[in-house]
């Protein structure tokens, strides 16, 4: 009997183990390609309008630029700069090519090899960071590392790979909320391992059932003192979009 009482109370241990086991894989909740799923279903759009401002810092220096900008998917966008220094200024994105417009000099000029890799209008964004499409998860394959606080908020961390060459970032690391699933933290690594570039979401908008973040710091890892945080207000996605809007006539009329 005593024996008989002992293998029960194993049994029932063991159930219970298993239990809390699983209960810890359900609060872990997704693997590595699942989480980045949903980070993408945030930040992944088939339209966006907002109004911008990049607040650009170098040393004790800060300038303001702000912008209206639209964006149908990774493919097109155009931004227009409204800050009295650049009113009129204006950038169009179509696939993977980039056209800027200075109406001080009635001058198109395209954007492309070593220019991608400058600052845009002085930010810490690079052109380059502005042509790279939003769909994580086909430009990276991701490995979750485990989970960590940051400011409080309990994040899965993931790496990202690239994969392959043409991505700007060869490695990423990535804190992601795991409450709403937006970036809370993302380094930016090149192939050797260096780290190039550092995000940080300050606050975010919800727009129906998804988490968009509204306020993002963006610093360069290789200078110092320099960060630029850029706010969206006005911010709608999804909505219908004038086609015409996106063509070299509507940058230089």
């Amino acid at each position: 009997m005593r024996r008989l009482v002992f293998m029960n109370v194993f049994v029932a241990a063991g159930l219970l183990f298993c239990a809390a086991i699983a209960g810890a894989q359900g609060a872990q909740g997704l693997d590595a390609s699942a989480i980045l799923a949903k980070v993408d279903a945030n930040q992944v759009y088939s339209t966006i309008y907002y109004e911008g401002k990049m607040e650009i810092t170098s040393g004790s220096k800060t300038k303001v630029k702000t912008m209206r900008a639209w964006s149908a998917g990774s493919g097109k966008a155009f931004i227009e700069f409204t800050n009295p220094e650049d009113k009129g200024v204006r950038m169009l994105k179509l696939e993977k090519n980039l056209w800027m417009y200075f109406p001080s000099e009635r001058d198109t000029v395209k954007i492309s090899g070593a220019l991608l890799r400058q600052g845009m209008m002085g930010s810490d964004f690079s052109y380059e960071d502005a042509m790279e499409p939003d769909d994580l998860k086909n430009l990276y394959s991701a490995e979750l590392m485990g989970k960590e606080i940051l400011d409080g908020r309990e994040c899965f961390v993931l790496q990202l790979v690239a994969k392959n060459k043409e991505v700007a970032y060869a490695k990423r690391k990535l804190w992601v909320d795991a409450e709403r699933f937006i970036v809370a933290r993302s380094e930016l690594y090149a192939k050797s391992g260096m780290l190039l570039k550092i995000s940080k979401t300050l606050d975010y908008t919800k727009v129906g059932s998804r988490y968009f973040p509204s306020i993002v710091e963006f610093s360069d890892a290789l200078k110092k003192n320099s960060k630029t945080v850029m706010s969206m207000t006005s911010l709608a996605l999804d909505v219908p979009m004038d086609e015409g809007r996106f063509s070299l006539q509507a940058l230089t009329k």
